[in-house]
């Protein structure tokens, strides 16, 4: 099985805005299934994953009004992973690798962290070299995480909080 989610780190907006932009609502620390977790990570950004979701530019749009937004995406059964910035509104840069265009594809734009080109090379290099294995699929996701200190597929010492959408009578009665 691999990974089909979207992750979502906000920097500079309140919690209680950003579960309200998701409408969703905290749990707490216990394990509920649901497709939406998340929480305060170590490097101060909020994470919420959105599992099986892909991340659109009109959500990540309107989520990164008056706010820092990396949002990451992957699905590890076709092999697409794409990692985007926005701030107040407007993409930063965005990193895209699909595929099913070609093992090699990669798609950059926007003003590139320092980080990328590192991250980059160091993966082209290893691609190169083993050609057997999509290397370049973690270049999103590897730089997402340089950044917000998160990848989906690394075990957490924290215990993510369970986000659930209230139900239809808990959002009239509260």
């Amino acid at each position: 099985m691999g990974a089909s989610l979207s992750w979502f780190a906000v920097r500079g907006k309140e919690q209680t805005l950003i579960l309200k932009h998701f409408s969703l609502r905290s749990i707490g620390k216990v394990y509920q299934r649901s497709s939406y977790h998340g929480g305060l990570l170590p490097s101060g950004w909020f994470l919420v994953i959105h599992g099986r979701h892909e991340f659109t530019d009109a959500e990540v749009k309107q989520l990164s009004q008056a706010a820092e937004v990396v949002a990451c995406f992957v699905e590890e059964h076709v092999m697409v992973s794409k990692a985007a910035c926005w701030k107040n509104g407007q993409e930063v840069w965005s990193v895209t690798h699909d595929a099913q265009e070609s093992l090699h594809h990669l798609e950059a734009q926007g003003e590139l962290p320092l980080g990328f080109a590192a991250i980059r090379d160091r993966l082209t290099k290893q691609q190169e070299e083993e050609d057997d294995c999509d290397f370049i699929f973690d270049i999103p996701v590897s730089l997402a995480a340089e950044i917000t200190g998160y990848r989906h597929d690394e075990t957490r010492k924290e215990t993510f909080e369970t986000f659930v959408r209230p139900s239809f009578f808990e959002g009239l009665f509260g």
